[in-house]
């Protein structure tokens, strides 16, 4: 684990992650206290954070500690638990994955906004990072040469699209959940420009994020659980929805966000996570090499290639910074996911 020179957050700091029982919110916890930081993590019950807080008390004795928000958007929903709070990784969000705008977009850009709220009211913030997606900037375009995404990139077709696709549209639920990512993050920008307040905002955009699966009770859902039904023979019919598109290692998602709120450098930043390319019949190709003793399902009918490009130097930057040379493999990424789930 590498020092951290001058962090903005002295190590001890607390920081509030909300949602803190998701797949990728479980990993931002797991490096913050790995390297040192307090946490205090939301549900919206303590029953789904109960088997995580068995892990992090067994590991990191008195270091983690649950606060429960049933209901993100209740005004102040979170100025009690921000209390004392030096950063916050607001990661909660809505992924139903229906397709009925209101019930998704509405609620994601209330949540983030309260957050926001709560963090300025608070004079102990410094940093607030705000997980978005890779989906806010574009949804990808198999074989479509020459994209190329960087801080400035936004999908606005998303926000229409979400509007306007009719419900029986196979596609409409990705659309929506794009749009409460693209609308979300927007707004949180806004906040920033229009009331000006004494912390610094970054943003982590994850792609399809693959690692341990920490609690199988409440993280089955996530992309990561996806890939273990795939592992286990189930072939969903969701998947063949999903285009080719980037990967990126749930260790190295949960370093951007450490990253995002304790390096100096990195200010008002955009951070993709986005490490390599990748569509089923890589993954099936990966199982097969890593283990050759099991029987996985035939592979997909050929869906392209993800031929965009994004500028990840600041994400490169972040990772060299925390002591890691650059993104895990895919191949590290999958044996950590079976790892977790067949141990």
């Amino acid at each position: 684990m590498a020092k951290i020179d001058n962090a903005v957050l002295p190590e001890g700091s607390l920081v509030l992650v909300t949602g803190a029982n998701g797949f990728v919110a479980s990993h931002v916890v797991e490096q913050l206290l790995e390297h040192g930081y307090k946490v205090r993590g939301t549900a919206r019950s303590a029953s789904k954070l109960a088997n995580l807080q068995k892990r992090w008390d067994a590991k990191y004795p008195g270091r983690f500690e649950t606060a429960v928000v049933e209901d993100m958007l209740k005004q102040g929903a979170y100025d009690e638990v921000i209390k004392g709070a030096a950063g916050v990784a607001h990661i909660a969000s809505v992924v139903s994955f229906s397709n009925k705008y209101d019930e998704v977009v509405t609620p994601a850009i209330g949540g983030t906004l309260n957050a926001l709220r709560a963090a300025a009211a608070t004079p102990s913030v410094k940093r607030f990072v705000l997980t978005s997606s890779t989906v806010s900037a574009l949804i990808p375009k198999p074989n479509v040469e020459g994209i190329y995404l960087d801080e400035k990139s936004w999908n606005l077709e998303s926000i229409d699209k979400a509007k306007t696709l009719p419900e029986s549209d196979p596609q409409k639920s990705l659309w929506v959940y794009a749009a409460s990512k693209t609308e979300a993050e927007l707004a949180a920008w806004k906040f920033m420009d229009e009331n000006k307040p004494h912390f610094t905002l970054n943003a982590v955009l994850p792609n399809y994020t693959i690692g341990t699966i920490f609690d199988p009770e409440t993280q089955s859902g996530s992309t990561s659980g996806w890939m273990m039904s795939l592992f286990n023979g189930e072939v969903s019919p969701a998947l063949a929805l999903m285009p080719p598109q980037y990967y990126v290692s749930a260790v190295d998602i949960g370093l951007l966000h450490l990253g995002c709120l304790v390096l100096p450098q990195i200010e008002r930043r955009r951070v993709y996570g986005t490490a390599g390319t990748f569509d089923w019949n890589t993954v099936l190709a990966t199982f097969r090499k890593l283990y050759p003793s099991k029987t996985f399902p035939a592979d997909f009918p050929d869906q392209g290639q993800d031929l965009s490009k994004f500028d990840t130097a600041p994400s490169l930057e972040i990772l060299k910074s925390l002591g890691r040379p650059g993104w895990r493999s895919i191949e590290e990424s999958i044996k950590d996911l079976v790892g977790s789930e067949t141990a």
